[in-house]
């Protein structure tokens, strides 16, 4: 039996063991046991020993160190494929003596820089509010060789396993605990399980001889990440460091942020794509130059001049301002993106995860009243238990003034229960604490006059109280046990109360006279409107499943109130038995997760994101954490806890789940713009990659400078800023919306394609306009003509390539506006006092009619292209749908 205890509460991570065992497996042993394990004794570790074993195990260091310095996260910033090349472009435009194009592209490595440290800068200060959660010193039991040992306080990062510990009132545990001696005992978990009721805790000499079903319901084990509400306590130091549990679900390989978006992963193979391209084609280009026409010092500047027209050089620029707008869109619906990229993985989001209580619910304990033995409503159950709760507040010891104690209170105070004090007029009451192994509590009500007797008055869980009720009948019994699991099925947990008569003060409580009075009814109420926000959801194309540590049926009532379709109950307990796959897959079909615990839920998520899906996780409290980490899109509500809010990514600005709705629609929307701009500017930027080298071969003289090319791909980029101030989304749509590169690729280069047929006919006029590019002015008048071409053929190809996105079939205004200034631009550069200084000459008369058919050629085909893409498009999407 130890051993199966051992492997349930084994960490996620173990050292490596020399005599004195990481895990948590003394857990299961009996006091003098674990000590024996652990080579420790109740007087604690000389310190000697602990200096050698905290050698051997390191630091108890429950969360990882700060991130890299500055220059280091620039060094990584400037190693993006984007941000790379971009560099190497500047570094080659400085050698050949470009100093305008160094600038700017320099300009635009600054900016994407800035964008990247902005954001690894979030992540650092939400790991900085994490570490505020963790305690800084602890009471430790050391001794000096063989003296008595001294209770000295030191930092936590100084505990190892076998250290002795002690804990009072209001200290966070520093480690996993196994009790030695405990005196009223009572825990917050919340951090760890997400369970808002406090626990008690007792120093069993021997645990029972069944594990529990989770590691934290176990009497005699406390864990790092918990805080001592009441009572004291002596323990054993069982793991430390990353080999508690807190450690484990937040050490730094489970950190989602450290990973790429949807958007930055087709931006990253995007880059790729042209650098390879690059590698390839240009070499290639110069090489068969070379041959045609021999070395000369101006391939060099060509060679450049081909890189940088294959390079969008705001690529970072407009996809951050696109992704703003979605952000600023959020903001105006009361949500917060605290990251840029949220908004692409919003788009593409089709799982979402849930965690119950006070983001479905409110969180608070709803009491609905007295029930008598046949389910009948009464309402002394609900009196009695009220007059014992308010025992509790008047004995004045904190930890008992429970939240359910306060519901009792105030629900049978606004039902006029207690207006009439009666038995409890007067006297002093015993209270009776609850027991976590009897599961009940109680107190001894008593009046000063007339002689009545005490009475004892007892509420718990329904199972220990009848125990107490030795006078109850088998029927009774029977019927009352069948009445709890039938309001269980109907979401609802009942607290049986019991009444006796005690003898005369000084006497023991007597608990033989018990009698069963009846139950009171309670619910966790589901939030209003939480219903009608995940059918949307649904609607949408997410598949929705709930992650919570509560109880598996009231979970599942909560599920039916809501609508949520729940295909299978998975309990935590069986995850262990379950494949990574088959977690996945449940997840995907809407399985209900219960009685999971923080890294559990963690689990869930990592193993959806491995099945290939894009996962928000909603939650509220600290045992959040680790699944929101594990997120692609972590969500939470107001009333979160600091480190729940700090590693979220969005905010809901209230408790209305309708924003999530709200927040999908603008990522779907915000995605979908993203993939206009990269088709149109990889197509676009592809076409006259692949013409300037045509050009390289066939012209006696560079196709276009370096900084023609420059000028020209930025007034391109700037008219796709356009994307980011268009209209506003109405709903989410029906799926989400994904940056797919195979789709991206056969686009860029069937439209790049159609690009180079108009600039290789732009080649066939200059020639004959220039008589076979003779005279002085012809090299500068080729290259007007060609940059006035590229700037008219763009500005068709946007207006009517964005509607092939799935953004909108119609551009709207502020894209055909940008489109118009980019055509006017294109006309009137070349023309400007400072053209001729970047190597432009007039036109001739004769070369406008031939440049304008060039163009309208152009824009029949691309027109005749666009309908042959939209019926392919079709036919895949039913093609889909029948498969």
């Amino acid at each position: 039996m130890a051993e199966r205890a051992a492997h349930q509460l084994r960490p996620a991570r173990s050292r490596p063991d020399d005599g004195v065992p990481a895990a948590l497996g003394p857990a299961r042993l009996s006091r003098l046991q674990a000590l024996r394990s652990l080579d420790s004794t109740p007087r604690g570790l000389s310190e000697q020993e602990a200096e050698d074993r905290l050698a051997r195990y390191g630091e108890n260091t429950v969360l990882p160190e700060p991130g890299p310095g500055r220059l280091r996260r620039i060094r990584t910033a400037l190693a993006d494929p984007f941000t790379a090349l971009l560099t190497g472009l500047a570094a080659v435009c400085a050698l050949i003596g470009s100093w305008g194009s160094t600038a700017i592209l320099g300009a635009l490595v600054a900016a994407a820089c800035a964008l990247r440290l902005a954001d690894e800068h979030r992540a650092a200060s939400a790991l900085t509010a994490l570490r505020a959660l963790v305690p800084t010193t602890a009471t430790v039991l050391r001794r000096a060789g063989e003296a008595e040992p001294l209770a000295r306080e030191l930092p936590i990062e100084q505990l190892v396993p076998g250290d002795v510990v002690r804990l009072t009132a209001g200290d966070a545990v520093p480690a996993d605990l196994r009790l030695l001696r405990a005196e009223g005992l009572m825990l917050d978990q919340s951090a760890l399980t997400g369970e808002s009721e406090p626990v008690h805790r007792a120093a069993v000499d021997l645990p029972p001889p069944a594990a529990a079903p989770s590691p934290f319901e176990e009497p005699h084990l406390c864990f790092a990440g918990s805080t001592v509400i009441t009572g004291s306590a002596t323990a054993l130091v069982l793991a430390t460091g990353t080999d508690t549990r807190f450690g484990a679900a937040h050490r730094p390989g489970r950190v989602r942020h450290s990973g790429r978006s949807a958007v930055e992963r087709g931006v990253r193979r995007a880059a790729r794509a042209m650098i390879i391209f690059m590698a390839a084609a240009v070499p290639a280009t110069v090489a068969a130059d070379t041959l045609l026409h021999g070395w000369s010092a101006s391939l060099l500047p060509f060679a450049v001049a081909a890189a940088v027209g294959l390079t969008p050089e705001l690529l970072p620029l407009v996809i951050s301002a696109v992704l703003a707008r979605g952000s600023a869109g959020l903001r105006r619906d009361g949500l917060v993106a605290r990251r840029l990229p949220v908004i692409g993985e919003l788009g593409a989001l089709d799982v979402l995860c849930l965690d119950k209580t006070g983001t479905l619910t409110s969180g608070e304990t709803a009491v609905l009243g007295g029930l008598d033995l046949a389910g009948e409503p009464d309402q002394e159950p609900l009196r009695w238990a009220a007059l014992a709760a308010e025992a509790a507040l008047l004995a004045g010891d904190p930890g008992l003034a429970a939240p359910l104690d306060e519901a009792l209170l105030v629900t049978a105070d606004q039902a006029g229960l207690l207006d009439d004090p009666g038995p409890a007029a007067g006297g002093t009451p015993v209270v009776l604490p609850f027991d976590p192994v009897r599961r009940y509590a109680g107190a001894v009500l008593s009046v000063c006059d007339g002689g009545h007797p005490r009475l004892l008055v007892v509420k718990g869980a329904p199972e220990a109280v009848l125990d107490c009720c030795p006078g109850l009948p088998e029927e009774q019994r029977a019927a009352a046990l069948a009445l709890v699991e039938r309001q269980a099925a109907a979401g609802q947990r009942l607290l049986a109360v019991a009444l006796a008569e005690q003898p005369r003060l000084g006497t023991a409580v007597d608990f033989s006279g018990l009698r069963l009075l009846g139950f009171v009814a309670l619910r966790d109420e589901p939030l209003a409107g939480a219903a009608a926000a995940l059918a949307e959801l649904s609607g949408a194309g997410v598949a929705l499943t709930v992650l919570t540590g509560d109880h598996p049926s009231t979970a599942l009532r909560l599920c039916e109130q809501l609508g949520l379709a729940v295909d299978r109950v998975v309990a935590g307990s069986e995850l262990a038995g379950l494949t990574e796959a088959e977690v996945a897959a449940a997840a995907a079909r809407g399985a209900l997760f219960a009685r999971c615990d923080p890294e559990q839920k963690a689990a869930v998520v990592r193993a959806l994101r491995r099945a290939g899906h894009t996962v928000g996780f909603l939650g509220d409290g600290v045992n959040d954490v680790p699944a929101l980490r594990a997120a692609d899109v972590g969500f939470t509500t107001p009333g979160a806890v600091g480190a729940a809010r700090a590693w979220a990514d969005v905010l809901l600005g209230g408790t209305d789940l309708a924003r999530l709705g709200r927040a999908l629609a603008a990522g779907r929307e915000g995605v979908a713009r993203v993939a206009a701009y990269l088709r149109i500017a990889l197509s676009c930027n592809l076409g006259n990659a692949i013409s300037m080298l045509a050009g390289g071969v066939l012209l006696p003289f560079l196709p276009m400078l370096p900084a023609q090319v420059l000028l020209q791909n930025v007034c391109f980029d700037a008219a796709q800023l356009s994307f980011a101030v268009s209209g506003r989304a109405t709903g989410p749509g029906s799926r989400p919306v994904r940056l797919r590169w195979g789709a991206l690729a056969v686009f860029a280069v069937g439209f790049g394609l159609l690009n180079s047929v108009a600039d290789v006919a732009l080649f066939v006029v200059m020639r004959r306009v220039t008589g076979g590019f003779a005279g002085p002015d012809a090299e500068g008048m080729f290259h007007t003509a060609w940059f006035t071409e590229n700037l008219l053929t763009q500005a068709l190809a946007l207006p009517a390539l964005y509607g092939l996105t799935g953004a909108r079939l119609r551009p709207p205004r502020p894209v055909w506006c940008a489109a118009a200034a980019l055509a006017v631009l294109g006309v009137l550069l070349p023309e400007l006092p400072f053209g001729a200084h970047l190597g432009f000459a007039a036109l001739p008369v004769g070369a406008v009619v031939p440049l304008a058919l060039v163009v309208l050629g152009y824009g029949v085909l691309l027109l005749a292209a666009r309908r042959l893409w939209r019926l392919l498009a079709i036919w895949d999407g039913r093609r889909q749908q029948a498969g």
